[in-house]
């Protein structure tokens, strides 16, 4: 089972709401047949555009990564707006990855920024692939100026202080940590991929950076540990709105 998890966040530079559906982590994890449970609670949340933050695979170095569930993924995504980044678990089958969900209508996303429109709303997408395949995407990837909401697309939080919030982004989506994937009663995360301490720094919901806001995705798979424990699996929606007062 997987939970989804709503965030609001208010801008000045939003004026027609916006609706994010964030999907990240699924390590080739079924939900139903063909993910027809994952895809129908999706659709069912009204995205105006659909956020895919990497880790379709796996696992890295396997020999042969499961392209039809792949390419089922890419294709349901691909019949809406859609936008991709990889993961770490991309790492070895990057171009692989890459072009099934471009083959499928999805916006492959790597380094590069993106116009989008909602209603009365100018948006930039950005993203930048995971640091395993450019360890200095973040350093490199700089949004225009202009009146636009820029969102940018990332899988590991790792480099937010000093690296995303220096892209000139609103708001940064993330993945990665599985939201510890262990955690104690009462939800704080024991540890995170990438992370060599324990109580990591960065494992799910919601951190600022002056005037950057980034929220991690608990995700929906896993990886190394085969189960999870006190770390639900999630969606997120995320509502950008017009700010208030």
């Amino acid at each position: 089972m997987f939970r989804t998890t709503e965030y609001t966040i208010e801008s000045a530079k939003v004026l027609t709401p916006v609706r994010i559906v964030h999907i990240s982590d699924l390590h080739e994890k079924s939900y139903g047949k063909g993910n027809a449970e994952l895809f129908g609670a999706a659709e069912r949340l009204q995205p105006d555009l659909i956020a895919i933050t990497g880790d379709m695979i796996y696992h890295s170095h396997t020999k042969c990564p499961n392209r039809a569930y792949i390419e089922n993924v890419a294709r349901w995504a691909g019949a809406f707006p859609s936008f991709f980044v990889t993961g770490n678990h991309e790492r070895v089958w990057t171009q692989y990855t890459k072009d099934i969900f471009a083959e499928n209508g999805v916006t492959v996303l790597s380094g590069t920024t993106a116009p989008f429109a909602v209603g009365s709303t100018s948006l930039y997408i950005g993203g930048v692939d995971d640091p395993t395949i450019d360890a200095h995407g973040a350093d490199r990837l700089r949004f225009p100026e202009g009146p636009q909401f820029n969102l940018l697309l990332a899988h590991d939080p790792l480099p937010f202080r000093g690296g995303y919030d220096r892209t000139g982004a609103e708001l940064v989506l993330c993945g990665h940590t599985h939201g510890g994937q262990i955690r104690l009663p009462g939800g704080k995360a024991l540890i995170a991929p990438g992370s060599h301490t324990l109580f990591p720094q960065y494992s799910d919901g919601v951190y600022r950076s002056g005037s950057t806001t980034m929220i991690i995705s608990m995700g929906l798979g896993v990886s190394v540990i085969p189960f999870r424990l006190f770390a639900p699996s999630e969606i997120l929606l995320i509502r950008l709105v017009p700010m208030h007062g």
